[in-house]
């Protein structure tokens, strides 16, 4: 009786721990990045190519560019990066 019950706490501690790494994991993961904001950068070629680094123009998720022209932060100071691609 005594070895089933091993078992059987052994099971549920094998339960407790998939249940922290898929639930507690992902939630760590996301709490991770920040949303950044015009502000947030020295210069509109720093905002620029954080935007495209980060699936700009098809994709701003921290919406860096507010008139949707594929430019990030343009109010903010030089030096200025007006490319659609990095590279």
């Amino acid at each position: 009786m005594f070895k089933s019950t091993r078992k059987v706490l052994a099971a549920a501690a094998g339960a407790a721990l998939i249940v922290l790494v898929v639930v507690l994991l992902p939630a760590a993961a996301s709490a991770q990045r920040r949303d950044m904001d015009c502000p947030d950068f020295s210069s509109q070629k720093s905002a620029q190519i954080y935007f495209l680094k980060h699936g700009g123009p098809r994709y701003d998720p921290d919406r860096l560019d507010a008139d949707h022209d594929g430019i990030a932060c343009e109010d903010n100071p030089a030096p200025y990066f007006y490319g659609k691609r990095l590279h």
